[in-house]
């Protein structure tokens, strides 16, 4: 049980430093004197080198033991966000976020794999729901947080105090974490590191999984560094309201962490997938409508509800995809997902620039209540082909 905790920590400040400044784009744009455009590539910044950096780190997890890479990546997480926060100038801030962004992806993947190694397939998708309350609160503390902290004393100090967040739970990390029994990593001779992404991708119900998550990360965070913008743009709010409004979809995630254990049981592990789906593609196609910033929070609540419906479920499975490398099957899930997030924001730049709001918003919409249906459909046909050692998906 003391586990789960020590875990949340370190995921609690890697989920805050993705979206530390989500909310604080006009500010940083006006501070150092960069178009918002541009600050707002800054969730690619850190999104890309998440993604590229997860098969190393997957198979440095599998080789040489997760709870050990967990503790040097938030030691780097910590550095690059004291970094950030002292920028002089625009580019020395994306490249503490490109550094930070890489480093990051060693600590959520690895603690998922971590829990798939303590936890039985029956009872992991409720730990996996514990841990991501933490991440949750991470990413509220970085979505409303930053923007509160950054209205008053400005994007700087917001993003200090998460640096010194950061190096508190290194210090909880590096005394605490122990890995769960067993705890041998797995030993490969020179040329087999990346033995276990053939075993990860040669399960049938990878492609439905890994598929799934890069589309998620496009529609539903791409969305994200762009509130603020729009906010300002109507004259609907500012920082304040924007960080708000984006906690909106992190008490959609806290009212689904309460509700999983009742959902999974009335509507199975295929119903909830198609469930979210339509759920989150609802919320995201009422928001085209540009209504008032505490409407548009309401919103967000519904669209993170529906969106992790869909994302545990898709984590669970990750861990199972290939039980023996499952460091290597959450660091491909987590690769597909923060693609997807750093694509995300050029392409809404571009349908917002070009098609408005309205016409941006509705195919979103439309998109990720398809997701569900095709997602749920594509994991059960795969489930009829069972994979020798690795559960059926709806064994939960």
């Amino acid at each position: 049980m003391r586990l789960l905790p020590i875990l949340a920590a370190s995921c609690l400040v890697s989920s805050m430093s993705m979206r530390i400044l989500d909310p604080v784009v006009p500010d940083i744009s006006r501070g150092l004197g960069v178009d918002t455009a541009s600050v707002a590539m800054l969730a690619s910044y850190f999104a890309f080198p998440y993604a590229l950096a997860q098969p190393v780190l997957g198979a440095l997890g599998d080789s040489f033991g997760k709870a050990r890479i967990i503790k040097i990546a938030l030691l780097i997480v910590a550095l690059c966000l004291a970094a950030a926060a002292a920028a002089p100038t625009f580019d020395m801030l994306a490249i503490a976020r490109l550094i930070g962004g890489a480093a990051a992806g060693g600590i959520i993947p690895l603690a998922f794999a971590i829990v798939g190694d303590a936890f039985p397939m029956h009872e992991r998708q409720i730990a996996l729901s514990r841990v991501l309350t933490a991440i949750i609160t991470g990413n509220l503390a970085g979505l409303i947080g930053a923007g509160f902290v950054a209205a008053e004393f400005g994007w700087r100090i917001s993003t200090m105090t998460a640096a010194g967040l950061a190096l508190a739970a290194l210090v909880v990390t590096v005394w605490q974490l122990k890995p769960p029994a067993p705890s041998k990593p797995v030993q490969r001779k020179r040329g087999e590191f990346f033995d276990g992404y053939r075993e990860v991708f040669a399960n049938p119900r990878s492609v439905v999984c890994f598929s799934a998550v890069f589309v998620e990360g496009i529609v539903i965070f791409g969305l994200f560094p762009y509130v603020a913008v729009l906010l300002e743009q109507r004259g609907a709010g500012g920082l304040k309201e924007a960080g708000i409004v984006l906690s909106g979809f992190a008490i959609g995630g806290f009212i689904y962490t309460f509700l999983v254990r009742f959902m999974l049981g009335r509507l199975g592990l295929y119903n909830l997938i198609m469930s979210g789906g339509m759920v989150s593609g609802l919320g995201l196609a009422m928001l085209s409508f540009g209504t008032s910033w505490p409407a548009e929070m309401e919103l967000f609540v519904i669209v993170g509800i529906g969106f992790y419906m869909i994302h545990n479920s898709l984590q669970t499975q990750a861990t199972e995809l290939a039980p023996r490398y499952r460091a290597s099957g959450v660091a491909a899930h987590s690769f597909f997902v923060f693609l997807g997030q750093a694509f995300g924001p050029l392409l809404y730049g571009l349908g917002l620039a070009g098609a408005g709001t309205l016409w941006t918003m509705l195919p979103a919409g439309a998109v990720m209540g398809l997701l569900g249906v095709v997602t749920a459909w594509g994991l059960k046909s795969r489930s009829a082909a069972p994979v020798p050692g690795v559960a059926d998906p709806a064994q939960i």
